[in-house]
């Protein structure tokens, strides 16, 4: 799942957009908690890779933040596909879901197996809505010349403007607050469940 995560953010021109950098680090952690799977890698322990998943879950919570931002970017009139509102809508429970299961307890080999086997799972449900989400961000951004505050690549594709983001910088924001909605309300939609998706190959 780390691939296609990947394949994704080779495609992006801005380097150092927001989106991106987000994505980037998560494929990173993700990448190590699928080596500890194998025995391999800088995680050790289970509660190296409870911790791990733990900042992970955190990672997606800023993300969320980020295409909160992203999405106040979008002209006025310009409208998010449908697919991509799902995802964004069903971040904040798959992070929250992802934490949960890092802070659970868990007693004896059977319970511990039992919780680095969701960790590893939430954590590749959460890399693939991410993995289904780039593309579409990606095709905002050159649609509409799209930049956030760290964005260091010009766009100009479609003569537009270059529209600047008014991040406060604050990552105090909670990922449970509803994602801010345009005039027209598309973004109250509703949204089918996210299908379950296999867990690494190892666990």
């Amino acid at each position: 799942m780390t691939s296609e995560l990947d394949v994704e953010t080779d495609k992006w021109e801005d380097a150092e957009n927001d989106i991106l950098k987000r994505a980037k680090n998560m494929s990173s952690m993700a990448y190590s908690m699928y080596l500890f799977t194998r025995g391999e890698g800088p995680l050790k322990t289970t509660q190296d890779l409870f911790k791990q998943a733990e900042y992970f879950a955190e990672e997606g919570n800023k993300l969320f933040r980020v295409l909160k931002d992203f999405n106040c970017m979008i002209p006025e009139g310009g409208l998010l596909p449908d697919q991509l509102v799902h995802h964004l809508q069903s971040l904040p429970s798959l992070c929250q879901q992802l934490h949960y299961t890092t802070k659970s307890p868990s007693l004896g080999k059977i319970q511990t197996f039992a919780k680095v086997n969701g960790s590893i799972q939430e954590t590749k449900n959460l890399l693939a809505s991410i993995s289904q989400m780039l593309p579409l961000c990606n095709t905002l951004v050159v649609k509409y010349n799209i930049r956030t505050p760290h964005s260091t690549h010009p766009i100009w594709r479609h003569g537009g403007p270059v529209m600047e983001t008014r991040s406060n910088g604050d990552d105090s924001d909670s990922a449970a607050s509803v994602l801010s909605t345009k005039s027209d309300g598309s973004l109250l939609r509703n949204v089918k469940t996210i299908a379950n998706i296999d867990a690494f190959d190892r666990i």
